[in-house]
């Protein structure tokens, strides 16, 4: 009995360890292509034509993603209390891959967000204006971060305050925001808030 008590508590415990330690999850459920018809779950606008990175998730055993327009909407809608415990595979496109004006919808264009890195108070548009540009590898965030401002995160780092504070820059010294930027780097000369979104992110490394 006690051996069976045993192996149970640590089944627990690497099922745990599986859905928070490793920011990965077990759901198997692939990203799908974003079509010409598709709408964002938190706006209702079309996706097709908004600039910027875009994501989806499953919530409960739903067979199909909801699809977002940004990655901004992507965070406002997982981070909600009644929907965190329903989240299950999530994705977001990976910003080196893409044309940050021109987003194709293919599946091959994302990767799994929990394990992504994040570039918030960056200068280049969303869907709905300041947007977090989103990348499947460290490198290829810091480099944008380089050539555009603003400051590398982690899905864990993203908070409902942080979405809904968001800029196009970094936060200006005592404002309420500025306690959310632990190391938030300005945009360099050339790289202004707001930025025309027909520019692209710098190419991978």
């Amino acid at each position: 009995m006690a051996a069976m008590r045993a192996q149970w508590l640590w089944l627990l415990a690497a099922a745990a360890l599986a859905g928070c330690g490793t920011g990965t999850t077990q759901d198997a459920r692939p990203p799908v292509a974003i079509g010409a018809d598709d709408a964002c779950a938190v706006c209702g606008m079309d996706i097709a034509g908004s600039p910027g990175p875009r994501a989806e998730a499953y919530v409960g055993d739903a067979a199909q993603p909801l699809k977002f327009e940004s990655t901004r909407d992507f965070f406002a809608y997982v981070l909600q209390d009644d929907v965190a415990g329903q989240l299950g595979a999530v994705y977001v496109q990976d910003a080196a891959r893409i044309d940050w004006a021109h987003p194709d919808g293919a599946a091959a264009g994302f990767t799994d967000a929990r394990a992504a890195y994040y570039v918030a108070w960056q200068p280049l548009h969303g869907g709905m204006g300041p947007t977090l540009a989103s990348f499947a590898r460290r490198a290829d965030a810091e480099a944008f971060v380089a050539a555009r401002g603003g400051e590398v995160l982690r899905y864990g780092d993203v908070t409902p305050t942080l979405v809904s504070q968001l800029d196009y820059a970094c936060p200006a010294p005592g404002s309420p925001s500025a306690r959310l930027a632990r190391a938030c780097r300005p945009a360099p000369p050339g790289a202004v808030a707001g930025a025309d979104q027909q520019q692209r992110p710098p190419p991978p490394r």
